[in-house]
């Protein structure tokens, strides 16, 4: 059996590195690795996020471990919340004792005495359910409804189960100021000591399996024994396919296409992502692992430190950062040119007191059209439709935007290998 892997993400990669078929990927950029690149600019490295490996399954935690071997740091949280120009420990619920007392007081009884019904349908709901008015108004919301770009009450329930409830006492210690830890998953994380994020993608580069570069696909043919995929050069035939591209892309390459099926796609709510990397000539960035930023007028919501992750991802005596933004077109952010975005980061983060702009030695931006799917109070219902209609198809999706799912690296390499075994018979 030929098989073709359209789309070379971390899942694409994954994919062919684990199958035994004659396969090839096509990949419309010059490089593989979707999210999951490294760029560099004047001796920085930088990822597009922050990209950290861990798992609560230890199967994939052991995978990661061959394929890096000793290419790892063992690393620990040492995340931050930045709050009315006070940092907290995160999560938020495990340090509030570091809030002014009158917000420690109201996120702690807010706790205590929650009274909302149980949610129904959308995060605004879970909140004050979950956290109470305190924790919920103070933090959850404003950073979730900046991350996510959208009104809490239009985002649907089908992700809370990825954020931890924290135990009672907890809560109860940390606005006293006894010491927790939240996210316990995540407080012990590895990363790459060389490459960045990219190098698990290199990690998992098939040997023996073709890959094929700056191949957009413009059509997507059923044949009577098999697939004709074309960039309007070149054709190529296969036996089977599997999409591991954005499907609101893929569905455009298909032929015949129900009308019902493209309006369902296109109701399919994403974000993009603008990341904006800063390098500062002293190492006062090598202290803290990420920054999380609810205020919603500073463009950011998340700072992550490459250096603390690992050092040759930065100059000696230097240190970087990058500024994640979550954008969509015509919200007037997604518009910014370069300098204009760089620029407005920069202002913003010297503003807030985490660099002083006159330190800054290199600054550079990497765009993602793709970035995060939106959980809106329609996915369920449209993924499902999406969803049956590629399987009626015999296509197998592989990917966070081809699942149209928001999966994390670990999910997407476990999904990759659950596939390969699928089609190789195991």
């Amino acid at each position: 059996m030929n098989i073709g892997i359209l789309g070379g993400g971390l899942s694409g990669v994954a994919l062919a590195h684990y199958l035994k078929y004659p396969t090839e990927i096509l990949e419309a950029g010059n490089r593989v690795g979707g999210l999951c690149q490294t760029f560099f600019k004047n001796g920085f490295g930088y990822d597009v996020g922050g990209h950290i490996i861990f798992s609560k399954n230890q199967e994939i935690n052991s995978i990661v471990d061959v394929l890096l071997e000793n290419n790892l740091n063992n690393c620990k949280r040492a995340n931050k919340i930045l709050l009315n120009g006070r940092y907290l420990k995160y999560p938020f619920e495990n340090d509030l004792g570091s809030l002014n007392k009158e917000d420690n007081y109201e996120c702690l009884m807010g706790y205590l005495t929650k009274n909302y019904p149980k949610p129904k349908k959308n995060l605004k709901e879970w909140a004050y359910y979950t956290f109470g008015k305190g924790i919920s108004e103070k933090y959850f919301i404003p950073y979730n409804e900046k991350i996510w770009n959208c009104p809490a009450e239009t985002l649907s329930l089908e992700f809370v189960e990825r954020i931890p409830q924290p135990p009672l006492e907890d809560v109860v210690k940390s606005a006293l100021g006894i010491e927790t830890e939240g996210y316990k998953h995540q407080l012990y994380f590895k990363y790459p000591a060389n490459q960045g994020i990219e190098a698990l993608v290199t990690a998992l580069m098939p040997k023996n399996q073709k890959i094929t570069l700056n191949y957009k696909i413009k059509k997507v043919s059923k044949m009577p024994t098999g697939w004709l995929i074309s960039n309007g050069r070149q054709k190529k035939k296969y036996d089977k396919i599997i999409i591991s591209f954005p499907i609101h892309e893929a569905i455009k390459c298909f032929t015949d296409v129900p009308s019902t099926i493209k309006t369902t796609i296109q109701k399919l709510r994403y974000n993009s992502i603008s990341v904006v990397m800063l390098a500062v000539n002293n190492e006062k960035l090598l202290d803290k692992s990420a920054i999380y930023i609810p205020n919603k007028n500073i463009l950011p919501h998340r700072v992550c430190f490459m250096g603390y992750f690992s050092k040759n991802l930065v100059k000696s005596g230097a240190s970087s950062l990058i500024a994640e933004i979550t954008t969509n077109r015509g919200d007037g952010i997604y518009e910014l040119n370069n300098i204009e975005i760089i620029d407005r980061v920069t202002n913003d983060l010297d503003h807030i007191g985490i660099i002083k702009k006159t330190d800054v030695i290199a600054s550079d931006v990497v765009r993602f059209e793709y970035g995060y799917p939106v959980y809106d109070l329609n996915y369920s219902q449209n993924i499902k439709i999406i969803k049956k209609y590629f399987q009626n198809m015999g296509v197998d999706l592989c990917g966070r935007f081809a699942e149209f799912e928001y999966i994390n690296m670990d999910e997407c390499l476990k999904r990759a290998i659950d596939l390969a075994a699928k089609i190789n018979g195991n």
